[in-house]
């Protein structure tokens, strides 16, 4: 029986551009969690990402297109485990996976936007 190739992972800028569609296509999930999210990733696909929910609607965007309000550290793997819902934030932040600066309150409001969708 042959192995099956394992799936590609996404990238990091495919994660991202899975994130702008989703918050665009269901803009209700960030209603009240208006703010600038900025995401230092580290590791092999470093990167600095932003997800913006402002009166102009939901984004995300690669690279720095306004101040952020907040900003979160880690990992790309577990950043992508994040997204997938297969490591919870808040464990993540305790666990010292995650580094949280800034408006701890939009932080908290993150976590309900990103269980809204899942990859």
């Amino acid at each position: 029986m042959a192995r099956q190739e394992e799936m590609t992972k996404p990238t990091m800028s495919e994660v991202f551009q899975m994130i702008d569609a989703a918050i665009k296509y269901d803009p209700d999930a960030t209603k009240g969690k208006e703010g600038v999210y900025q995401f230092n990733i580290k590791g092999d696909e470093e990167g600095i990402y932003q997800m913006i929910i402002d009166e102009q609607g939901p984004r995300a965007v690669e690279g720095e297109e306004l101040p952020a309000q907040v900003t979160l550290e880690m990992n790309g793997d577990d950043f992508k485990e994040m997204v997938a819902g297969t490591l919870n934030p808040t464990a993540a932040f305790m666990g010292g996976k995650l580094k949280i600066k800034g408006n701890m309150g939009l932080a908290f409001k993150l976590q309900t936007v990103l269980n809204s969708f899942s990859f």
